[in-house]
């Protein structure tokens, strides 16, 4: 591990300002700075994933996600406590993750936690097992992509860190996002984990 991290921290030093301005590049550019990225870091370990954040007014952040997989914890925990200190960055281990603004890039796709919706979904038959229905305005558009169930998994990861993700959320769906979602219950994703806590304290 630390041969490898090593590397992949050398490289990202001295790389890191090309991802600072990902959304001033063209998409052909950007998709290629964010595979060279994924390339560099899953030759460190193939299950880990990343998301980029923050910026403008606080650090940008690096979060290594490594999709609700509790034997990767420790080490993705261990592969974030290498990492130099990088001007203008905070890195994370996913379970340290801030719960807002939260960005995933996977296999071509792109999640924004920002413009999600979730509609909670309750069993009264198996009240422990608590779901959710995914709906963004692009689904139309990337419904069929073989990669979207583990990319959604890794955005709920990213925003709730691995050990609440693993515990809480049960199951998940993906649909059409309606033209109204207030009216028709859904909650912006960024407040899933404060209807998470909500809930707990409702059941205890």
């Amino acid at each position: 591990m630390e041969e490898k991290a090593e590397k992949f921290w050398t490289w990202f030093s001295q790389n890191s300002r090309y991802y600072t301005k990902l959304d001033d590049l063209e998409d052909k550019e950007r998709d290629r700075l964010l595979d060279d990225l994924m390339d560099r870091l899953q030759e460190v370990n193939s299950e880990f994933f990343f998301e980029i954040g923050g910026g403008d007014e606080s650090p940008h952040e690096f979060t290594v996600v490594t999709a609700g997989d509790e034997d990767l914890y420790a080490e993705a925990e261990r592969f974030v406590d290498l990492a130099p200190e990088i001007s203008g960055w905070d890195i994370f281990s996913v379970d340290q993750y801030q719960e807002k603004g939260t960005i995933i890039f996977h296999e071509g796709l792109e999640l924004d936690s920002e413009e999600t919706w979730f509609l909670p979904l309750e069993n009264t038959n198996l009240p422990e097992s608590f779901g959710i229905r995914i709906c963004f305005p692009d689904f139309p558009n990337v419904e069929s992509n073989p990669h979207l169930k583990k990319a959604v998994g890794l955005l709920l990861e990213a925003l709730l860190g691995e050990d609440t993700y693993t515990k809480e959320i049960g199951y998940y769906e993906i649909g059409m996002l309606p033209d109204d979602p207030e009216e028709e219950g859904f909650i912006e994703l960024v407040e899933l984990p404060d209807y998470i806590q909500w809930r707990k304290e409702r059941e205890a």
